[in-house]
């Protein structure tokens, strides 16, 4: 659901020449200016009103924003470079910048010695953990992708 505070612009899929060609959208200065930060912001994205994603709002170099858009949005919403988007953007307000799978969470919630080693990754890291055990598309997957990365942090 949109909130309220939520921002709304139109923009084109584009490709940078450089960083392995990655895909992204440019953020207009007045809609970037209320989510800027010294480091990147966490937001949730949604796309021609189809798909939401949790993103970050990143800095260009040259004084302007863009959101990366990665391989798995295109495809899912069949966008190429050139094609205009409907963006609705607004402050991710979750713990961890991602939702949590529900399997991580179970893991986390009965293994202590894994929730501690879990709370004191970077925020990067923790995310990292949750996008690979989210991306699995079932849930015995999940589950054991899960144990699989709690258990190595545990061996560190």
């Amino acid at each position: 659901m949109v909130p309220g505070n939520a921002i709304r612009f139109e923009s084109v899929i584009d490709r940078f020449t450089s960083q392995n060609g990655m895909h992204y959208i440019d953020v207009p200065d007045e809609v970037a200016q209320p989510f800027t930060s010294p480091t990147p912001l966490r937001l949730v994205c949604l796309l021609n009103g189809k798909l939401e994603f949790h993103c970050a709002l990143r800095p260009k170099g040259n004084g302007s924003f863009y959101i990366s858009i990665g391989t798995p949005i295109r495809q899912q919403l069949k966008l190429r470079p050139g094609d205009k988007v409907q963006v609705v953007i607004w402050k991710d307000d979750s713990e961890y910048g991602r939702k949590m799978p529900e399997e991580l969470q179970e893991l986390l919630t009965i293994d202590e010695e894994g929730n501690r080693c879990f709370q004191a990754l970077k925020p990067s890291e923790q995310r990292g953990i949750i996008y690979y055990v989210d991306g699995a598309k079932n849930n015995q997957i999940r589950v054991d992708r899960a144990i699989k990365m709690i258990d190595r942090l545990k061996k560190k």
